[in-house]
């Protein structure tokens, strides 16, 4: 049977009601089951009050479960943290200082802090067409270098990197492999097992659907076991609740690291749970069939959005062969900034960007998402053509 992907709009996303929202690379509102799931806890810490604490642990586990059956790792790999960076953060402080490669255009958050912190890191450039080819990659290889860090999804240019053929080449040159995935993360499927990724970062913010606070970090037990545990706080060690300061038994595994060692973020990791129950009901009970599901429609959206973009004789930067296409499509030109203020009038949400290094607001970046729908297609088309 087929998904009625209408009724599924007006059932979870009442702010589509009056308004087109083509921003889902920045934020996606959240759904009604995310949003259920946190009046569910704020309506029992004020009515009834902390009382809940072991059945929220629960809940937390029933969360990490359905990450790693879409991901196709063990539970105890996840943690969950509040953002991307901060899973970031515990990927740079468990690993030594080391040779890192990465694209010149990855997003802040994927190599600040291994800079910060003194890793020594190079940039791969990308080719004309914004994208990143095994072989550009490959040339950057030394035998010096260590690690790769590469998103998904590239967060101005929508590239989708094809995670079979980079885990290949990491495996080959026995490289850590560590994948940004918040611009694919409810989007597009992922295998970590098979894609031989070493440690992943994600957001519920973007395409899951889950609002802010959500971070989801993966890190393979191995690459755990090899390190030091980057920090300790109570609950990251065995007997925690013995409440014993001389007990530095701490749990090598990613999973005791929920909340860096203290209390979880619960609101909004509950708020992701009610998202990947949405998920996983779009694929019957699969969650790795929903986010195919999912990445169909995408695609669909993006396919008729480009065509009609394409007619207009608009410059998209965007890569847009398939094996590369995402859901972000992005647009450059010297009248963005109108568009932009063109769109809004009309309540259509996308988002205006500039290139690095540049403070001319150039780019139109157009982010599909599920709950969108060819309609909002045709009225984005309509003002489009406006400008020329």
């Amino acid at each position: 049977m087929n998904i009625n992907w209408d009724d599924l709009r007006k059932e979870q996303f009442p702010a589509l009601e009056n308004s087109i929202y083509l921003k889902a690379a920045g934020g996606s509102p959240i759904c009604k089951t995310a949003y259920q799931e946190v009046l569910k806890y704020f309506y029992e810490m004020h009515n009834v009050g902390d009382n809940f604490w072991e059945r929220y642990f629960e809940d937390l586990d029933l969360t990490r479960k359905m990450i790693s059956e879409y991901l196709n790792c063990e539970s105890d790999e996840i943690a969950l943290l509040i953002n991307t960076s901060s899973g970031m953060n515990v990927i740079a402080h468990l690993l030594e200082k080391c040779e890192i490669i990465y694209p010149e255009g990855e997003f802040p958050s994927s190599i600040l802090i291994f800079k910060f912190l003194g890793f020594d890191c190079h940039k791969i450039s990308s080719q004309k067409d914004n994208t990143y080819l095994l072989e550009d990659i490959h040339r950057e290889i030394k035998k010096t270098t260590n690690c790769l860090i590469h998103s998904h999804v590239q967060y101005l240019t929508g590239f989708k990197q094809d995670l079979n053929a980079i885990g290949n080449l990491c495996k080959k040159h026995e490289i850590i492999n560590i994948i940004n995935a918040t611009q694919s993360f409810g989007a597009f499927p992922i295998d970590i097992k098979n894609q031989n990724i070493d440690a992943l970062v994600a957001s519920g913010l973007k395409w899951a659907c889950s609002g802010y606070g959500a971070g989801i970090l993966y890190i393979k037990n191995k690459l755990i076991l090899e390190n030091r545990m980057p920090f300790s706080s109570w609950l990251s060690v065995q007997d925690a609740f013995s409440m014993d300061n001389d007990n530095l038994n701490i749990i090598a595994k990613t999973k005791s690291m929920d909340g860096l060692g203290g209390t979880p973020n619960f609101p909004a990791l509950f708020a992701l749970k009610g998202s990947l129950t949405l998920i996983k009901k779009i694929g019957k009970g699969n969650i790795q069939s929903g986010i195919k599901e999912i990445r169909n429609r995408i695609i669909s959206l993006t396919d008729q959005f480009v065509e009609k973009a394409q007619e207009l004789d608009f410059k998209i930067i965007s890569p847009l062969d398939l094996k590369y296409r995402s859901g972000i499509i992005t647009i450059e030109s010297d009248k963005a900034e109108a568009i932009s203020n063109k769109l809004l009038t009309k309540n259509i949400h996308i988002s205006l960007r500039n290139y690095p290094k540049s403070k001319d607001k150039t780019l139109l970046r157009f982010a599909f998402n599920y709950y969108n729908n060819f309609d909002d297609i045709e009225k984005t088309i309509t003002i489009l053509k406006d400008f020329k």
